[in-house]
């Protein structure tokens, strides 16, 4: 059975608002997916010797990420090409194609996978069960609802809607509940730190909120365009919405990838300040040969700090054993 004829007034905004969405949707997607190419040639070269569970991060990563842009391509060609002059067609894949009706659950996947990676962290700092188990349990009922929803699309309901709001609700308020318990605990551990690593927390805590930012507020605009969009006639709401949830996922990853990277641009800044701070003493002058670098590559987000190290120097300044904080031994990265 045919379905029936678009009504003329419904056909512009259709236009314009979604196939017009996926379009940009996809075309950022690719544009992202670049970045991510480059982030990882940069870490390939800097971190040869990393060790093997964060090179096998990275691969898992690009392989993931790789797949969602050669899905996004697959469905241009199906709504620009195969469908071209015919727009029942072209609006009907979302619900007749497996790779757009599959496309919340890659998206919650890759956005899962990278979650876990910053809730390994959380626990590296903070070493709190509770919170730590109450943001993987968000992240854990997101994806879970992402596959209920994706389940209601191949059997054609349009139930699905209410498990995409519930999907994109959980993981926002996941991603909120990470970032300011990172936020804090780097702040409480640098309050209670030598004033070197103070330094360094303090930076780090800077960087984590730039960096958590972008993902976050990409994940407000889904859920509000998701829920404000109108289901009879598109509007600029779906455009966000399509957007944003598209590109989530490969902000997701440039994050991840942008703290890997970090390391080296941290460690080279810390101990040109240490060379500083020694010829400051001694009347020599040192250059501070720091490289360059861009946002996009390299931050101060999860710095590859030495925690031991810095626990012994902190414990040398600190007047009472009761009040130093706690420092797990090892990496924070």
């Amino acid at each position: 059975m045919a379905p029936p004829p678009i009504p003329p007034s419904v056909i512009r905004p259709l236009l314009t608002f979604y196939l017009g969405g996926w379009d940009l949707a996809i075309c950022t997607d690719l544009i992202l997916q670049g970045i991510i190419f480059a982030q990882i040639a940069h870490y390939t070269t800097l971190y040869k010797k990393d060790v093997l569970a964060r090179h096998a991060f990275v691969a898992v990563l690009l392989i993931i990420t790789t797949l969602k842009s050669a899905q996004g391509i697959v469905i241009l060609w199906i709504q620009n090409v195969e469908h071209f002059m015919n727009l029942n067609a072209a609006l009907n894949a979302s619900t007749d194609s497996w790779t757009t009706e599959l496309n919340l659950t890659l998206v919650a996947l890759i956005a899962f996978y990278v979650q876990l990676f910053f809730c390994k962290r959380l626990w590296v700092i903070s070493r709190n069960a509770y919170i730590v188990a109450l943001i993987v349990a968000l992240f854990v009922f997101g994806l879970v609802a992402s596959f209920v929803s994706s389940v209601f699309t191949f059997a054609g309901q349009l139930k699905n809607v209410t498990w995409i709001e519930i999907h994109l609700g959980t993981v926002f308020t996941g991603d909120v509940l990470l970032c300011g318990s990172t936020i804090y605990f780097l702040l409480y551990h640098s309050k209670h730190a030598s004033p070197e690593t103070a330094g360094m927390l303090n930076s780090i805590t800077k960087l984590t909120f730039q960096s958590a930012a972008p993902a976050a507020v990409c994940a407000l605009i889904s859920l509000v365009g998701t829920l404000a969009w109108d289901r009879t006639t598109p509007n600029a709401y779906v455009m966000l919405a399509i957007i944003a949830n598209n590109v989530l996922p490969k902000l997701y990853a440039i994050s991840a990838m942008w703290t890997l990277n970090s390391r080296s641009s941290i460690r080279q800044a810390h101990s040109s300040t240490e060379r500083q701070g020694t010829a400051a003493t001694s009347g020599c002058r040192h250059t501070n040969n720091i490289e360059l670098s861009s946002p996009w590559i390299l931050s101060d987000r999860s710095a590859a700090i030495h925690v031991q190290t810095e626990v012994e120097a902190t414990h040398s300044v600190l007047s009472s054993k009761h009040d130093r904080p706690y420092f797990p031994p090892g990496n924070i990265d």
